[in-house]
């Protein structure tokens, strides 16, 4: 029959072998939270950037391209054609984003990937319109003997370009100065949703902050 003092020593070597893997698994979990956190927080902040990257070129494209025709009557016209408009880094990860879904946050996580949609809508409006201009408008315009920097009538333009090719571009023209204000407005609005959220859920890290120059009409 054992002694006493060998069943406090077996006793005592698993009190020690529990310790030591009771404290592994608590080091372990601990590593594996850091690790999710960062990577979360890491994903939050890629994401504030491709909406700051959006913006900034819904903006500059409303700065150079919208502004100098907003409200004239020409706008459909004259407006720049940009076939080949740059867009940047635009596109948000759906998966490094799951941990939205997984909070009370998942309606932030269905605004990130509609900002995204609604961005796609505006620059396949503008290229679309382009488009046409490069290859309709001017080639028309040509033919009919228009010379650069001469004015001409709308009446007259409209005459040689077609009902149908003039309603286009009045119509698409429209939408492209639709879209773009409301996309600029919403995507601050999303980007401080997600802001906000990525704070609740983790309040103790550094999140970065987009400052969004007034977009001025």
């Amino acid at each position: 029959m054992p002694e006493y003092k060998d069943i406090v020593a077996i006793l005592a070597t698993l009190v020690a072998a529990f310790s030591g893997a009771w404290g592994a698994f608590l080091l372990e979990s601990q590593r594996r939270e850091r690790e999710t956190r960062d990577r979360n927080v890491g994903a939050g902040s890629r994401a504030l950037y491709a909406i700051f990257n959006i913006w900034n070129t819904l903006e500059q494209y409303r700065k150079e391209s919208l502004e100098p025709y907003r409200g004239r009557p020409d706008a459909w016209l004259n407006l720049a054609a940009h076939p080949a408009l740059s867009v940047g880094e635009h596109r948000f990860q759906a998966g490094d984003l799951q941990f939205l879904l997984q909070s009370e946050h998942a309606q932030t996580y269905a605004a990130l990937f509609l900002e995204e949609q609604r961005f796609a809508l505006a620059i396949q409006l503008i290229r679309i319109r382009s488009e046409l201009v490069l290859n309709e408008v001017f080639p028309k315009m040509a033919a009919a003997d228009f010379k650069v920097g001469k004015k001409v009538a709308q009446d007259a333009v409209e005459q040689v370009l077609g009902i149908d090719l003039t309603h286009k571009l009045k119509e698409i023209t429209a939408s492209i100065y639709k879209n773009v204000d409301e996309d600029l407005a919403s995507l601050v609005a999303c980007h401080d949703e997600l802001r906000s959220a990525m704070k609740k859920l983790y309040p103790d890290q550094k999140v970065i902050q987009v400052v969004f120059a007034p977009s001025v009409r």
